[in-house]
C-alpha cells in the first residue's frame, strides 16, 4: 500500500478509536421473587385490610363492601405464608344472603388446600357463617406459600349483567 493511502486510512482508525463507549450503570438490586411474595403474606387475611389483594389469586372482588367484606365468584383463590405446616387449622368467616340463596338453594362449598379437598361444607340457610377445619399433616408446606380454593357447587346468575356471585368473604386463613 502506498504511504499516501496509509495515512488516511491510519488516521480513520485512530479517530474512530478515540470515540468513548456507552455510559456504565451499575445492574438494578436483585429480590428473589418468592421472598418478595411471601414478606407481604401472613397466615390469614380479613378482607377489610389494606394488603388483602396481595392475598387473592382469582375470582375476589377487588371492590371492599360496607369496610369489611367481598364478593367472590365461581372459584375463589387466595395465598398464604406458612411458618409451621403443624397442628394448624383452616378458618373462614363469610356469609350467604338470602338475596342469593332464594334462587340456590343450599350450598355447598368444597375447600381446597394446595389442590386437595380439605372437605365439602353444606350450608341450607343464609346469614354469617363461620369454618373452622383441622389441617390434616401433608396438607401444607410450612415456610411456604400455601394456596386455598373454595368452590361453591352454585351460584347466584345475575339476569341483567349475567354476573356469577359465590359468598361474601370477610376473613380467612390458618392458625393453630
Amino acid at each position: 500500500m502506498p504511504p499516501s493511502r496509509f495515512v488516511p486510512c491510519l488516521s480513520f482508525i485512530i479517530l474512530t478509536a478515540c470515540n468513548s463507549g456507552p455510559e456504565s450503570y451499575p445492574p438494578p438490586p436483585q429480590r428473589s421473587l418468592a421472598s418478595t411474595r411471601a414478606s407481604t403474606l401472613g397466615h390469614y387475611i380479613t378482607m377489610g385490610d389494606p394488603s388483602a389483594e396481595s392475598y387473592f389469586v382469582r375470582d375476589i372482588s377487588p371492590g371492599l363492601e360496607a369496610g369489611s367484606w367481598r364478593w367472590t365468584f365461581r372459584r375463589p383463590e387466595l395465598r398464604f405464608y406458612l411458618d409451621t405446616a403443624d397442628h394448624v387449622k383452616f378458618q373462614m368467616d363469610f356469609s350467604l344472603p338470602q338475596a342469593t340463596m332464594k334462587d340456590t338453594g343450599p350450598v355447598t362449598l368444597s375447600v381446597f388446600i394446595n389442590g386437595r379437598l380439605l372437605g365439602k361444607f353444606r350450608y341450607a340457610t343464609e346469614g354469617i357463617k363461620h369454618l373452622e377445619r383441622k389441617v390434616p399433616p401433608g396438607y401444607l408446606k410450612a415456610k411456604a406459600v400455601n394456596y386455598v380454593a373454595i368452590e361453591p357447587d352454585k351460584v347466584w346468575i345475575s339476569k341483567e349483567d349475567g354476573a356469577a356471585l359465590g359468598f361474601i368473604l370477610s376473613g380467612a386463613g390458618f392458625t393453630e
